[in-house]
């Protein structure tokens, strides 16, 4: 039976800004960019026939040239791989693309903004899927173009939102358009979490995520999908590639009375080889009422022991507020409606309430600073 054998990534986004690192922001930028070499290497060490890129490769089409020459000639350089890329919505196959009146080497294809087919006779294999034209695309319920009944592995790249209509901007992907497809496998870009290689029908389909997270909200372990595919079966395991990993973590100081240990032991257990990545630290529950925060000095305690550090204060002060809204006073007014509000809220309102309540309370002390969120 004839297998192919891929490796399957998304949504670099090489380029970006990264500007919520301030000066740290240009070495971010030079790190993916080594991330996507890692790529590049693996392929090599893998022996992969076909490397996927299921779109936002570049971040934008502004990329600079220096980092646009740096990426396509690792691609080209790749002799005994073939790339197949389906270029997104931040990196359209427009005329300002980096892939617009460029002479490429042969083994880097680019999908066109139709829906399109290549065809490799020596893999026993074809590859479907389409770029972006603009910012926006809204897809179709149906791939055009329906595989041959034979034995060559049918694969899809395809840079789209999975959803179960065709309501989405950003060419939807929807079960009816998978079940159609007839494909052995559709590499997915665009959602930069990760989702686990699913079936509908024979097709497998999966979301690789980013290589590199690009922020707090996309936390946690990214990599890429390598391994092989043959007819109705992905064999698939994800690999780690990224050289930094952003951590969102909770620490309750409820009767801690060593904030910065207590934060440190939290980044400690987060990660090993904590003190190469990001950290983004809420401080939760009750605090005393005689207690300090002060963040700036413990950001600039434990910037000395981790890359980079945010933290946010969301404590609330250990007060009695049952016991304050029997007060026959304002500020005891609005403690009850508060309490009130608290209470018949539902849950996922909850926090709201009790953030107003603790700004509501900073206020009658003159506490709230201007920027209070």
């Amino acid at each position: 039976m004839k297998s192919v054998r891929i490796l399957h990534t998304a949504d670099l986004h090489i380029g970006a800004q990264c500007s919520y690192l301030g000066a740290d922001a240009p070495v971010r930028r030079a790190e993916i960019v080594k991330t996507f070499e890692k790529i590049v290497g693996l392929c090599r060490e893998n022996s992969i026939d076909l490397l996927l890129i299921a779109g936002d490769l570049f971040d934008s089409n502004r990329i600079e040239p220096a980092f646009a020459n740096t990426v396509i000639s690792a691609l080209e350089d790749l002799e005994n791989t073939q790339t197949v890329i389906a270029l997104g919505n931040h990196d359209p196959f427009t005329a300002d693309s980096p892939f617009a009146n460029r002479k490429i080497e042969s083994n880097v294809h680019i999908l066109d903004t139709n829906d399109s087919v290549i065809t490799f006779e020596n893999l026993g294999c074809r590859v479907y899927g389409a770029s972006f034209d603009g910012v926006y695309n809204q897809g179709s319920s149906r791939f055009s173009l329906t595989p041959p009944q034979d034995d060559y592995v049918n694969l899809m790249v395809i840079h789209g939102e999975a959803r179960a209509d065709m309501s989405g901007s950003y060419r939807p992907i929807t079960p009816e358009f998978v079940k159609h497809s007839g494909m052995d496998y559709i590499a997915l870009g665009h959602v930069h979490t990760r989702s686990e290689v699913q079936y509908m029908g024979t097709t497998a389909l999966a979301y690789c995520g980013c290589p590199e997270g690009q922020g707090f909200d996309e936390s946690g372990e990214k990599g890429v999908y390598m391994g092989e595919i043959t007819k109705g079966k992905a064999d698939l395991s994800f690999v780690p590639t990224a050289q930094r990993t952003h951590y969102c973590i909770d620490v309750d100081i409820t009767d801690c009375d060593d904030i910065e240990k207590k934060v440190k032991e939290s980044i400690e257990k987060a990660d090993k080889d904590f003190a190469r990545q990001y950290f983004r630290i809420t401080l939760k529950g009750k605090r005393k009422s005689d207690m300090l925060i002060d963040i700036p000095a413990l950001i600039a305690t434990l910037s000395e022991v981790v890359a980079f550090i945010k933290i946010k204060d969301k404590t609330t002060e250990d007060i009695d507020y049952s016991l304050l809204a029997q007060e026959n006073t304002l500020k005891g007014y609005f403690v009850s409606i508060m309490l009130d509000k608290i209470n018949t809220a539902e849950e996922s309102e909850k926090e709201k309430y009790v953030n107003a309540l603790e700004i509501g309370l900073k206020s009658f002390n003159g506490e709230v600073s201007f920027d209070e969120d």
